[in-house]
């Protein structure tokens, strides 16, 4: 087949006949010729000897795959249009709602502030003498990574002499946690008999108003958590982060970020191998993690002491 349509100016294909009302004729076998010069495609094409005029009906059953293979384009068309349209409604929506719900809590959240001021001013009045100030280990378990959206499972504190002096499970609000689940290991049946952080603030409060030290491995992780739960921290506190104490001593960089990689509590406990098994209960109970903390912390304090007595 080295034919070039236009060698052969009477002849169309089958759809060129139909759109001038013809149809070939039954046996018709045309000739395979080349759409262009550039031989890129080839059709059947048919002489005026081998096509007939067609009927009405005729011609509406031959273009009838031609117009459902159209139609079905345009519907998936529309359907994609109406995706959009209602992905874009629901964003325009969801928009609308979260102005609506930020102009009718700002209010509040204004007065929060100002209260939170209020109670700062107080509680610096209020502040502990020296020989009242205690150095505190903290550590929390919650819903989530976010404290403006998750909830609090579990507070504990101790102090550096490792005297537990609170240890809770708390009730949140959302009745299930998958992913922390799996990290923490509290389930929505350990803390369904619990009490609710509001009703526990107080008692937390007291105990860390006599803080001016307070250690954690990730602190203001749980820092800011208890503070979108009404703790009420001395501004002149000292927050001591043995994780970023422990970083540079793992050694571990990163390109990234330019500086040493904040590892694990597990992976800092076990370096200085610390035993876990001494206590009941396992890693992420925020107790344990409480206790493996100040082991940490306190391993990192003497070497340091050694180091500076070389």
């Amino acid at each position: 087949m080295e034919t070039y349509s236009k060698d052969c100016p009477n002849h169309k294909t089958a759809r060129q006949w139909a759109k001038l009302g013809f149809l070939p004729i039954e046996g018709a076998k045309g000739i395979r010729l080349w759409a262009n010069r550039f031989c890129q495609d080839a059709y059947l094409y048919y002489s005026p000897e081998e096509v007939t005029e067609a009927s009405a009906e005729q011609l509406a059953e031959y273009f009838k795959p031609e117009r459902e293979r159209r139609n079905a384009k345009a519907k998936i068309r529309r359907q994609q249009v109406n995706a959009e349209r209602k992905k874009e409604l629901e964003r325009e929506n969801k928009q609308k709602q979260q102005e609506i719900i930020n102009n009718a809590v700002k209010p509040y959240l204004e007065r929060i502030s100002e209260l939170q001021k209020i109670i700062k001013a107080i509680s610096a009045a209020n502040a502990p003498s020296h020989s009242e100030s205690k150095t505190l280990v903290i550590d929390t378990e919650t819903t989530g990574l976010d404290p403006e959206k998750d909830e609090l499972l579990q507070v504990s504190i101790i102090d550096s002499d490792g005297n537990a002096l609170f240890n809770s499970y708390f009730k949140p609000c959302v009745k299930s946690w998958a992913d922390a689940q799996r990290v923490n290991g509290i389930s929505p049946e350990m803390v369904q008999n619990a009490p609710t952080i509001s009703e526990k603030i107080a008692e937390i409060n007291e105990i860390m108003r006599r803080a001016d030290k307070i250690i954690g491995y990730n602190t203001y992780f749980d820092i800011n958590f208890l503070n979108n739960n009404g703790l009420i921290l001395s501004e002149s506190v000292e927050i001591v982060d043995v994780m970023e104490m422990f970083a540079p001593i793992y050694g571990e960089w990163n390109d990234y970020y330019g500086s040493y990689k904040w590892q694990k509590l597990t992976t800092a406990a076990d370096y200085y191998k610390y035993d876990w098994n001494k206590r009941s209960e396992r890693a992420h109970n925020s107790l344990a993690d409480c206790y493996a903390t100040l082991y940490v912390f306190e391993k990192i304090q003497s070497v340091g002491s050694d180091l500076s007595t070389k």
